[in-house]
């Protein structure tokens, strides 16, 4: 069904495409010489057609039609996609990846590090088989059921593992082993490889958005409320497929009021029970991932957050609010909760949880060398992509690229020393937590190498990385005691891996075992970064990056730097740096910020700050929706009025539906001027759902080419702001003028002409008289083809949008039309009149008067008598 004018732009170019064209809400006429596919689809179908007298067109009922078009269509993206899935799209071997050798001759994967062509082919590929996947699960709730058949037909198309095409895609983007550089390089390398094109995002949109609502409604509810790496999957997925954070939201607070419902429940059941308050908690699953703001305040009601809530507002904190000292304070908040607690499914698996330690330490790590003037990092290349990598997925669309390090630019602390401070207390706490200091429980880099399957997978590796990274900047960046607490496990690291390698020879890789051993023979700092340098290099081709803060003037000569300044290590500069004892007792100490922060596990003013902004938000919402409501009912209502009122006016005054194209603006598309909007969550009243969370935008129908997003960029207006042009009140002015005069002039000649057309067709005298249906003939021809003329104008006028001439143009047409039509009904009444007195009798007379003569009732009986000889 038709709801707005974009809908009817694409049903009036389907019909086109298939040589269809609408006579009426019902019927639907296709040439009967050049039919086209669709014919012989219905005739498949077994659809009974109407020929028209004329016999150059089928009649066929719209309905018929659409089932017809929906059997095709669905025909053919079911090809479409058996061909497309068939397809070999090769990325990067796994086992090359984390350094094995890879013993599949057949292998088409590649078994090098990735070209940005080649990266780009990858991660749009994948993206585009995710869209044909929701285009598939689509498919499912739109097309009618009498199509069963086809439908069955996607179950066999699609893999076992309905959504396995969303797993592939995000595990492309969000591996467990290594970020490779190449994605994100830089920021322009981001928008290259990253940034969907637009005609198939929504199908890849939606099918993450069910992919995670899948994985929710499959878990128990303590996963669903406990789980890190669940809720990070969310993240992840949400964050693609640019619904992060609505629907993050949305699910959180399902979550969450689920949870503090079933509480109250049960609170309420012990009180009647009189039982005492201190196994309130028994009995409801999850209650390890939920915390309560207000746990100590008997005059409050208890309303418990989700724990991963102070990884949402950590994140916000940094790209949304530009805060980096509360976004270091929530991320130790949050992996507090995680560690101290350190419950499954509470505990990450080890690459979601390095990638967390990344995170962290690198955005903390950039913001200190802001602070602490002179002082260099030493990061892999893949560290810095990855600050790119962060700002593409988190920061808002319409923001410059290289935004983080205006964030970090920004950032003024009122005391810089003990910003500095507290910002090496916390890189020391992630050191901690990385090494199992903070709880022996959760020692994320010896249980990386507690398993074979986290070597091959490429976690351990990824943690190792992580862990000399960490060992060496532990100078410039930590506090004394990490480096023991980063070189303690590297023994036992490496008893381990060889007793692995003894086991499972082929699934060790060869450099895992050379860098441990090198770093275990090393006496320097220096001697750790060239292990590290060496191992970066036979995994990516990677370097590691002496980096120092620098923000250049916009006058300065030459290139201008603003951000993080890298160039390659200079290993020399390590040499000046303590040797390392690998058995000296840590000695730990704390900023004053953690020890607060410690004390307050379960009840701190970071927690309350996040359950008073959800009240407020969840408050305004509460509000809008009220307003939305009122306006809705009252737009409703005034619509109901309207048409009562106008009903007859417009029956009488409309022109007709099949003569006039009516042209009109709403918030899809504004058809006097051919422009298109896409919608955006603004336009609350509109069907459908909106493409993009963005503004509402507009493409000039003929100006962009379609494949052309840049063109469409440069298009873009509001709604709002087209409908105030000047250029569109024109349009509008000379549409009425010309709307009025079609309907005062043009319509009432075309519905004359066609009356009579048929008068002369229906006419008897005429039919009955040789010469004068001839000469009828020529006069119904003349007539149909300035109707014809009059209808091609109005596509051309519609199409063109000339509106401002479009009144002469058709005066001129109607005053051929007119002329021709008024000499056709006067040669009918003159000739009818002179065939009545010349006495000329029409086949209806002899038909009425058969039963008067009895001499004609014998005729019959030869076909009776045949009748019955059969």
């Amino acid at each position: 069904r038709v709801t707005n004018n974009a809908e009817k732009e694409m049903v009036k170019s389907c019909f086109e495409f298939f040589g269809i064209s609408q006579v009426d809400a019902k019927y639907c006429q296709i040439a009967q010489n050049d039919p086209g596919p669709i014919l012989k689809i219905i005739f498949d179908l077994d659809l009974n057609l109407r020929e028209k007298k004329t016999k150059d067109y089928f009649l066929i009922m719209t309905d018929q039609v659409k089932l017809a078009l929906n059997k095709h269509l669905l025909g053919r993206l079911c090809q479409i996609t058996q061909s497309l899935l068939g397809k070999t799209y090769p990325g990067v071997c796994m086992r090359f990846i984390v350094g094995l050798k890879c013993e599949d001759e057949n292998c088409k994967d590649f078994h090098r590090p990735l070209r940005r062509c080649e990266a780009k082919c990858l991660v749009q590929s994948k993206m585009h088989l995710v869209a044909i996947s929701g285009l598939f699960l689509e498919a499912k709730k739109v097309f009618p059921k009498i199509l069963a058949e086809e439908l069955e037909e996607i179950s066999y198309i699609l893999p076992t593992d309905m959504y396995g095409l969303c797993k592939s895609f995000l595990n492309v983007l969000f591996p467990k082993h290594f970020h490779q550089r190449v994605l994100s390089e830089n920021p322009m390398a981001c928008k290259e490889i990253l940034k969907p094109n637009y005609k198939s995002f929504r199908s890849c949109r939606s099918a993450l958005k069910e992919y995670i609502h899948f994985l929710f409604q499959n878990e128990r509810a303590r996963s669903r409320r406990e789980s890190t790496d669940l809720w990070l999957s969310a993240m992840q997925a949400f964050l693609v497929s640019s619904n992060y954070p609505e629907e993050f939201e949305k699910l959180l607070h399902q979550e969450e009021d689920n949870y503090n419902r079933e509480l109250k429940a049960l609170e309420a059941e012990k009180e009647e029970r009189g039982r005492g308050r201190g196994s309130k908690m028994k009995g409801i699953e999850g209650k390890f991932g939920m915390l309560a703001p207000n746990k100590d305040d008997d005059s409050t009601e208890k309303t418990h957050l989700c724990f991963i809530r102070l990884l949402e507002n950590c994140i916000d904190q940094f790209y949304v609010y530009r805060n980096p000292e509360d976004y270091k304070r929530l991320f130790f908040r949050f992996m507090n909760v995680l560690v101290k607690r350190c419950k499954e499914p509470l505990i990450p698996s080890i690459g979601n949880t390095v990638a967390l330690l990344e995170f962290q330490f690198v955005h903390c790590a950039v913001v200190l060398a802001r602070l602490w003037k002179n002082a260099i990092l030493c990061l892999p290349k893949s560290y810095i992509a990855l600050l790119h990598y962060w700002e593409f997925l988190f920061s808002k669309k319409e923001r410059e690229l290289g935004d983080v390090f205006s964030i970090i630019q920004e950032y003024k602390p009122k005391d810089v020393t003990r910003a500095i401070q507290d910002f090496r207390f916390h890189l020391s706490y992630l050191v901690k937590v990385l090494c199992g200091y903070e709880n022996v429980n959760f020692n994320v880099l010896l249980d990386a190498f507690g398993e074979i399957d986290y070597v091959v997978s490429g976690e351990a590796e990824r943690t190792l990385v992580l862990c000399l990274v960490m060992l060496v900047n532990a100078e410039e960046l930590l506090q004394p005691y990490c480096k023991p607490l980063l070189y303690r496990h590297f023994q036992e690291i490496q008893t381990r891996l060889q007793l692995m390698s003894m086991d499972r020879p082929d699934q060790v890789p060869e450099r895992l075992l050379k860098v441990v051993k090198r770093v275990l023979m090393a006496v320097n700092v220096k001697s750790v970064a060239e292990a590290l340098q060496d191992l970066l290099s036979e995994r990516d081709e990677e370097y590691l990056m002496d980096c120092h803060w620098r923000w250049d003037s916009v006058h300065t000569k030459g290139s201008v730097v603003r951000g993080l300044y890298h160039e390659e290590v200079k290993l020399s500069r390590l040499l000046c740096m303590d040797s390392v004892d690998y058995f000296a007792e840590p000695e730990c100490e704390f900023g004053q910020d953690e020890t607060d922060e410690l004390a307050l596990e379960d009840r701190d003013r970071l927690l309350a700050a996040i359950l008073s902004q959800k009240q407020r938000k969840a408050s305004i919402q509460r509000k809008l929706r009220r307003a939305c409501l009122v306006v809705s009912l009252c737009i409703s209502w005034r619509r109901r009025v309207s048409a009562q009122t106008e009903c007859f006016r417009e029956e009488t005054r409309e022109p007709g539906a099949g003569n006039f194209k009516k042209a009109d603006v709403d918030r899809t598309q504004c058809d006097l001027c051919g422009v298109k909007f896409t919608r955006g969550p603004d336009n609350y009243f509109s069907p459908g759902k909106a493409f993009e969370g963005e503004a509402s935008e507009v493409v000039a129908i003929s100006g962009a080419e379609p494949g052309d997003p840049e063109g469409r960029e440069r298009n873009s207006e509001s709604y709002e702001q087209h409908i105030h042009l000047e250029g569109h009140q024109r349009q509008q002015v000379a549409y009425q003028k010309y709307s009025e005069f079609f309907q005062e002039k043009v319509d009432p000649a075309i519905v004359e002409g066609k009356l009579v057309v048929q008068d002369i067709e229906q006419s008897m005298w005429i039919r009955s008289h040789l010469g004068s249906k001839e000469h009828s003939h020529m006069l119904q021809r003349k007539v149909q083809e300035n109707i014809k003329k009059v209808s091609d104008t109005v596509e051309d006028l519609y199409r063109r949008k000339a509106w401002a001439g479009a009144e002469e143009v058709m005066a001129r047409l109607v005053n051929v039309l007119i002329p021709s039509v008024r000499d056709a009904r006067e040669w009918l009444m003159k000739t009818e009149l002179r065939l009545k007195e010349e006495g000329i009798v029409q086949e209806d007379d002899y038909e009425n008067e058969v039963e008067d003569f009895g001499e004609l009732r014998p005729r019959r009986r030869p076909r009776k008598c045949g009748k019955q000889r059969k």
